[in-house]
C-alpha cells in the first residue's frame, strides 16, 4: 500500500536557492562565511507507492488519497504535540503548514515551510481510465483520458503517452515541471492558441483533511462514473464530488493553498511532430505589430518558416530592435525532408556558462573580475565569464542552429524537442527569473519601453541578462497569471545574486578566496537581476501598459500589486474573491490554517 516514510533531521532548498529551510534569516554568519549552506531541522515526508501499480488509476488515487490522510493526521499530531518529532522545536497551537513539494522549481516560496516538507514526486503514476470508470457523456475519448499523479514531471507523461500514439496539447521550453506544479500556478505551456498545461487538466482530485478527499469536475464535461467514484473510496473515504466549474477553475491554479494535489485527469491529444526552425533576425516594427495583431502565419512567412504552433522571441535587452533577434518557431512540417538535428538551446544556458565560468576562474587570481573605475565597468568581468562573447544575448545567439539563413531541424515530437528538463543545466541556484504577462496587443509598446529602461539605466544593467516572449492564450484558472484573453509572456533571464554571492566566498583549488576587487565585482554582478526586473515594473508602469507578475517567480511580486490585479476580495465578483470561496469551501478550518506557505500570505492570498 502507498505509504509516507519521514526524515527528522534534512535540510531543503528549492532548485533555485532562493527558498531554504530553515529560512535564510536562521542561517548563521558563521555558515555564510565559509560560502557553505546550513544544517536544517526540518522534518521530510517522502511518498511512496508501493503495491498498487496493479489497480486501476481511480483506485489507485483512492489509495493514495488514504496514505495522504495519513499525513494530515501526522500533521495534526504534530501540532498538538511539541516532542512529537524529537530534536525539532514546535509549541502546540503555533501554525503549521502543510510544505507540498514537486520539483521545487518555484522560485518564490510557494513551497518551503519552516517546518516541515512532503515531497510529492512519488506521487507519480500514469493511466488510461478504463470505460467502466469514465462517465458516459464524458467530452474526452477513453482511449486519451489520462489519470496521472500529481508529483508526474511532464517528462514522466509524455514518456508513458508517446510510445502510445499519444501526447500533451502544449509544451513550453522544458518538461521539468510536475502536473501539480505546473498547473497551480499556470506556468507552463506556450502553444499559439492555446492556454497553459492547466488547460489540459479535466478533472482534479484534491486531499484536503484527515477525513477529507474531493473529486472536482467542471459543470457539464463530467470525466467519471458512478463506478469511478465508487473506485475513489479505495482507501476508505468516500470522495466529496463536485461538477461546478467555477470551483475546478479556482482549485486549478492553486498556488500550493487548497490541499493535497493526490492527482489528476488529462485530456491527451493524438501524437503530432513538428521541425524545431531557428533564425537570426532584426525585429521590425512590422513583425511586432504581427505578433501583437496574432498573425503569427504572417511573421513566420516574413522568417521564411511554415505555419508554427510556437513561436519564442529572444531579444537583446540593450538593443531590441539592433541587428539580431532570436526566432525560434516549431512548425508543422512533417515532409520526409532531413533537418540539422543541433542541441536545443535555451536562454538558460547562457546563465550556466556565467555560472560554470565563474567558478572555474576562481582557482587563480584574475584581475579581469574585478570592476574597473572609467567606461562600462562590467564590460572586463562579462567577456571573461562569456569565453569573450560581450553579452549572455550574445553567447546564445552563438549556439549552434541560430543562423542568419535559418535552421531547420528533423520533424520530432514534444519529447525528442524537449533534451532537457532543467533550464540551468543541472546547476542549481544559477538563475533569477522574473516574468510578467501583459496583454498581447500592447507588446509594442512594452518592448519599446523596458528596452529603453534598460538604455537608461547604461552600465548599472550589463548584458548579463536576456529578454524572451512567449504567448498564451485564454489561460485557464481564476488566478492564472496570464490573465489577459491573449498574453504574452516576457521573461527575464540572469545569473541569481546566490550564485554570485557563492562565488564571491568559494575557495579556489589552491584555497584561496577570490581576491577584494573580485569579490566587489562578483557581488556588485549579483544586483543586477533584481535591479533589471524592478526596472522593468517600472517602465511597463510608466508606459501604461497593464501586466500581472508570475506566481512563482522573482520581483518582489507584494499584496498590492494582487489586488490591483485580481481585485478586492471583499468584493464577491472580483477573481480573489471567488477564489477565497472555493478555498473555504474545499477547506476547514484546520485545513485552511495548514494549506498556506510564505508566498500567499506575503501576496495577501489568504487571509
Amino acid at each position: 500500500m502507498p505509504n509516507i516514510s519521514y526524515e527528522s533531521f534534512g535540510w531543503w532548498s528549492n532548485y533555485h536557492m532562493t527558498v531554504t529551510m530553515p529560512p535564510a534569516a536562521a542561517i548563521r554568519e558563521a555558515d555564510v562565511a565559509a560560502g557553505d549552506l546550513p544544517v536544517g531541522v526540518v522534518e521530510m515526508g517522502h511518498v511512496h507507492l508501493a503495491d498498487v501499480m496493479e489497480r486501476t488509476p481511480a483506485e489507485r488515487l483512492g489509495l493514495i488519497a488514504g496514505a495522504l490522510q495519513g499525513h494530515l493526521r501526522h500533521i495534526a499530531q504534530r501540532i498538538d504535540k511539541p516532542d512529537f518529532v524529537p530534536g525539532v522545536p514546535h509549541a502546540p497551537g503555533q501554525r503549521f503548514a502543510a510544505g507540498m513539494v514537486g520539483t521545487g522549481w518555484s522560485f518564490a516560496p510557494l513551497i518551503g515551510t519552516p517546518m516541515a516538507q512532503l515531497m510529492c514526486a512519488g506521487l507519480s503514476h500514469v493511466g488510461l481510465l478504463p470505460d467502466a470508470h469514465r462517465a458516459p457523456d464524458c467530452p474526452v475519448p477513453g482511449e486519451r483520458l489520462v489519470i496521472a499523479g500529481g508529483g508526474t514531471r511532464l517528462r514522466e507523461l509524455v514518456n508513458w503517452a508517446e510510445p502510445r500514439g499519444l501526447s500533451i496539447p502544449t509544451s513550453g521550453s522544458f518538461l521539468g515541471p510536475t502536473l501539480a506544479g505546473g498547473a497551480g500556478t499556470a506556468s507552463h505551456g506556450s502553444r499559439l492558441g492555446f492556454g497553459g498545461a492547466q488547460d489540459m487538466i479535466v478533472g482534479l482530485h484534491l486531499v484536503t483533511a484527515p477525513d477529507m478527499h474531493w473529486w472536482l469536475e467542471r459543470s457539464g464535461a463530467p470525466v467519471l462514473s458512478d463506478e469511478g467514484v465508487k473506485a475513489l473510496a479505495a482507501g476508505g473515504t468516500v470522495p466529496q464530488v463536485r461538477r461546478d466549474t467555477a470551483l475546478f477553475d479556482a482549485a486549478l491554479v492553486h498556488l500550493g493553498a487548497m490541499g493535497i494535489v493526490a492527482g489528476v485527469a488529462v485530456a491527451t491529444v493524438p501524437l503530432e511532430r513538428f521541425r524545431r526552425f531557428r533564425k537570426v533576425a532584426p525585429l521590425t516594427e512590422p513583425m511586432l505589430a504581427d505578433m501583437a495583431a496574432g498573425r503569427f502565419d504572417a511573421l513566420a512567412g516574413a522568417l521564411g518558416a511554415a505555419r508554427p504552433v510556437f513561436y519564442e522571441l529572444t531579444i537583446d535587452p540593450h538593443a531590441p530592435f539592433g541587428p539580431a533577434a532570436l526566432h525560434t518557431l516549431y512548425v508543422e512540417d512533417v515532409t520526409d525532408a532531413p533537418g540539422e538535428d543541433h542541441p536545443a538551446p535555451v536562454a538558460g544556458d547562457a546563465v550556466v556558462q556565467l555560472a560554470t565560468k565563474m567558478f572555474a576562474n576562481l582557482g587563480r587570481p584574475l584581475p579581469e573580475l574585478a570592476l574597473v573605475e572609467t567606461g562600462d565597468p562590467f564590460a572586463p568581468l562579462l567577456k571573461a565569464l562569456m569565453d569573450d562573447h560581450a553579452s549572455a544575448f550574445d553567447y546564445y545567439r552563438a549556439s549552434p542552429g541560430f543562423s542568419e539563413a535559418g535552421t531547420l531541424g528533423p520533424a520530432q515530437t514534444w519529447g525528442e524537442l524537449h533534451g532537457q528538463d532543467a533550464l540551468t543545466g543541472g546547476v542549481p541556484g544559477a538563475l533569477y527569473n522574473a516574468s510578467f504577462a501583459v496583454p498581447r496587443a500592447q507588446l509594442p509598446v512594452a518592448i519599446a519601453a523596458i528596452g529603453k529602461a534598460v538604455e537608461q539605466a547604461g552600465w548599472a544593467l550589463p548584458g548579463a541578462f536576456i529578454f524572451t516572449v512567449r504567448f498564451v492564450s485564454n489561460a485557464g484558472g481564476t488566478l492564472a497569471f496570464t490573465r489577459f484573453a491573449e498574453s504574452a509572456v516576457i521573461e527575464i533571464d540572469g545569473l541569481s545574486p546566490f550564485i554570485c554571492n557563492k562565488a564571491a566566498l568559494h575557495p579556489g583549488k589552491d584555497g584561496s578566496l577570490p581576491p577584494p576587487d573580485a569579490v566587489q565585482g562578483l557581488r556588485a554582478l549579483g544586483q543586477v537581476l533584481p535591479r533589471g526586473a524592478h526596472a522593468m515594473r517600472a517602465a511597463l508602469e510608466t508606459a501604461g501598459v497593464a501586466y500581472s507578475m508570475h506566481w512563482g517567480k522573482l520581483g518582489d511580486l507584494n499584496a498590492a500589486k494582487v489586488r490591483a490585479d485580481y481585485g478586492d476580495p471583499a468584493d464577491p465578483a472580483t477573481p480573489l474573491a471567488r477564489w477565497r470561496k472555493a478555498r473555504e469551501t474545499l477547506l476547514d478550518d484546520w485545513g485552511q490554517a495548514v494549506f498556506r506557505n510564505p508566498a500567499v500570505e506575503t501576496y495577501g492570498v489568504v487571509p
